[in-house]
């Protein structure tokens, strides 16, 4: 064996360690390099909007890499991320009403380690928005998906792309809800054919008054202070009380903008003399928001009428909102709960202006409407309090004159109606962990009526109307509701109103909807008290004070399909209705006609409701919608159908991007044969022809710095159908309108 020497030992080592130090010099620099190449950071900045209108959104914005990095866009659309490592990221875009944007994106460094990577995003409208959040449904807010009663919502794209100045027009849109004239003039809506009497209409779930002869005038809402409309068909009268034995229908107000302000003007003309003329200023910061939209509105027609000789309709509105919202927490930081606390105020104030033909005389109308909220919150967990305050006015001047202007001196015919209204809502979660919802709440309501038709010319019936409902979510796909209300009036007594609802995810894509419940409409003032004669035509109607509130029950089943941008929604329905309001001869024979009111006639309607809808990302953002409804009524009495309700209606719809970035939608609404005489023996002897109307909207968008601009070109009824007996003009109408609003963001 070879002695190894302490020396070459040292050697050895000495070289190893040479050796070593060699191949770390050669490799640490190499390392270095590596690492300059693939470390640094850059951003990704981007702006979200919506095709065809380019409308800013302030969507989520998701940012997945290694981390999530949630982020949301400004009013503005704009968004902008920290400083984030080179590498490889998706970028996920949400908003409810649109369809969702993936992609994928990369940081390299190849533009410096201060680069900003730059994305414009465009997301197209989905045919239903699950995630919509709707507060008509159970008196509180809650995603679409999650009503137990369908609610279909009129979004403000909707109403923008409608090109109407006025609610009446959104609606009209709509497959399933019919529009009625009414008199002496004026639009009312009537829902699964219960008129337009029997069906609520709310502003922000508050009652407003301003109905003639039990109709609202839904043509008189100026479109531009509308933020959505959410509609209820059905009895919604365990939640809502009287008038809503057909439905409910919700007008939820512009709210002021955070976090930016935003002022805007629109400008629309058309035939019929049609000009309108629109101005908003919205915004605020630190919790204190504010809005505020006037409007002008001007046509050579009449809502509800068909006739343009002589017709005249003029509108001044003014709407506002303010809004302040604070946080308690260091006042409970003892117990680890938040305490939130808002309160809103908001007006609406409107000056109306009809003229219209009747017979050799001009007859005129000047309705002047004003109402005002004041709504509190206070939320502290899972535990929400609400009070609200609201009141509403409407005067009504009729009068009528040979020449084309009211005579001098004509104080005419005159009705007031008031509403006030407290409320205190408490929506909350109980039982384990929360699971299921209670909503409990006493309404106290006053009604007011002064006019010279009534009995002692100034009437008034006071209401108490406590309710609650009790949402229990037997498994996170089963939910059950039961409610109650007890109305109290100082008129005609006491009613209870009951309700039952189902809902069942049956997959993630398919619910199931059910309900039954009862509905009740109170006898109103011309009806408990009305003296009315006739002294030319030779008659007289008479109120009846011991009038009792008409009822209904209501049964309804549906079933709703939703996947990626497309949805399938089927409902049928039931209502049976008894006791409702209606004249009656109470003269002996040669004598002079005396009519009088009372609880004498009975009924039902019933039908189907289907609808659907897909949207074509890859075409343009082709959407395409269909619906379609079948009613069938009938008169208890006589077995024939009610009057002014087609058995059959039908919708279709389709909207496709154009070059300039422009939209172009055209909507085809078929209303079917519907009969509207009867002769003595009650059998039907005259029919309205079945009626397709077309309308056509192409918007052109403008998008310079901080400002929006639109250009609309429009046209209601291209082809110039003209049936008989129509509530509303039905020529030709041509438009063309211009928008334009300005952004700027605000300091938090």
């Amino acid at each position: 064996m070879q002695h190894v020497t302490p020396a070459r030992t040292r050697a050895v080592m000495r070289l190893i360690f040479a050796l070593s130090a060699a191949m770390l010099t050669s490799l640490v620099p190499a390392r270095a390099h590596a690492q300059t190449a693939v470390e640094g950071t850059a951003r990704i900045q981007g702006s979200v909007r919506g095709r065809g209108s380019l409308r800013p959104l302030a969507a989520e914005v998701r940012i997945i890499g290694t981390d999530t990095l949630v982020l949301r866009a400004d009013p503005q659309g704009a968004w902008r991320t920290p400083a984030l490592p080179y590498g490889s990221y998706r970028i996920r875009v949400r908003m409810p009403g649109y369809a969702a944007h993936d992609e994928r994106v990369t940081l390299d460094g190849s533009a410096g380690s201060a680069a900003t990577l730059r994305r414009s995003i465009t997301l197209d409208e989905t045919a239903v928005a699950l995630d919509q959040v709707v507060v008509t449904a159970a008196r509180r807010s809650q995603r679409l998906k999650d009503a137990v009663t369908s609610v279909e919502v009129i979004t403000r794209a909707d109403i923008v792309r409608s090109g109407g100045s006025d609610l009446a027009t959104a609606l009209l849109q709509r497959t399933g809800i019919a529009l009625q004239g009414g008199h002496p003039s004026g639009t009312g809506v009537m829902l699964q054919g219960i008129g337009s009497e029997r069906v609520l209409v709310l502003l922000d779930g508050q009652p407003v008054s301003g109905r003639i002869s039990g109709v609202f005038d839904v043509s008189r809402i100026p479109a531009e202070m509308v933020e959505r409309v959410e509609v209820i068909k059905g009895s919604q009268s365990a939640l809502y009380g009287t008038d809503a034995m057909g439905g409910v229908i919700n007008i939820i107000t512009r709210a002021p903008m955070q976090g930016s302000v935003e002022s805007a003007i629109g400008l629309t003309m058309g035939t019929q003399a049609r000009r309108d003329g629109s101005a908003r200023v919205s915004g605020g910061r630190r919790g204190l928001l504010g809005g505020l939209d006037v409007s002008r509105r001007g046509t050579e027609t009449t809502p509800g009428r068909n006739a343009l000789n002589g017709a005249l309709t003029a509108r001044t509105d003014l709407a506002a909102k303010i809004r302040w919202s604070g946080d308690s927490t260091r006042a409970v930081r003892d117990s680890g709960t938040r305490m939130l606390h808002s309160i809103e105020l908001s007006g609406l104030s409107l000056d109306e202006r009809q003229r219209w033909r009747s017979g050799t005389l001009f007859a005129f109308a000047d309705n002047r409407q004003w109402n005002a909220r004041v709504a509190g919150t206070v939320t502290r967990g899972a535990h929400r309090l609400a009070p609200t305050f609201s009141a509403s006015s409407f005067d009504h001047l009729s009068r009528s004159s040979v020449l084309g202007k009211p005579i001098a001196g004509d104080t005419g015919q005159r009705q007031r109606q008031r509403v006030l209204q407290g409320e205190l809502l408490y929506n909350g979660r109980v039982g384990p962990n929360g699971v299921h919802a209670l909503d409990v709440g006493t309404i106290v309501r006053r009604d007011e009526t002064e006019t010279e038709r009534v009995r002692g010319g100034l009437r008034s019936i006071t209401s108490v109307e406590p309710f609650a409902q009790l949402e229990v979510a037997f498994s996170p796909a089963f939910t059950a509701v039961s409610g109650v209300r007890v109305t109290r009036s100082s008129q005609w007594g006491t009613h209870v109103t009951p309700r039952v609802a189902l809902r069942h995810h049956v997959t993630p894509s398919v619910t199931v909807r059910a309900s039954a419940g009862e509905g009740f409409r109170a006898p109103d003032f011309k009806e408990l008290f009305m003296v009315f004669q006739n002294q030319n035509a030779g008659y007289a109607v008479l109120g009846n004070a011991m009038l009792q509130p008409e009822t209904s029950r209501n049964a309804s089943v549906g079933a709703d399909w939703n996947g990626a941008g497309s949805f399938v929604r089927g409902n049928l329905f039931y209502n049976r209705y008894r006791n409702f309001i209606e004249t009656q001869a109470i003269s002996g024979s040669g004598e002079a006609p005396v009519y009088q009111y009372g609880n004498i006639d009975d009924g039902t309607t019933a039908g189907v409701e289907l609808e659907t809808g897909t949207t074509f990302g890859g075409l343009g953002g082709l959407r395409v919608d269909a619906a379609y409804n079948g009613l069938v009524t009938r008169d208890a009495a006589t077995g024939q159908p009610l009057l002014g309700r087609p058995a059959h209606s039908a919708r279709l719809s389709v909207g496709v991007a154009t070059p300039w970035r422009g939209r172009l939608n055209v909507a085809g609404a078929w209303t079917g044969r519907t009969p509207m005489e009867r002769d003595g023996a009650a059998r039907v002897t005259g029919w309205r022809d079945g009626f397709l109307r077309t309308d056509a909207r192409l918007t052109l968008p403008v998008r310079a710095l901080h400002t929006d601009a639109q250009f609309l070109l429009g046209a209601d009824n291209l082809f110039d159908r003209r049936p008989a007996q129509w509530a509303g003009y039905t020529g030709r109408h041509l438009f063309t309108g211009f928008s334009w609003t300005l952004h700027r963001n605000v300091a938090p």
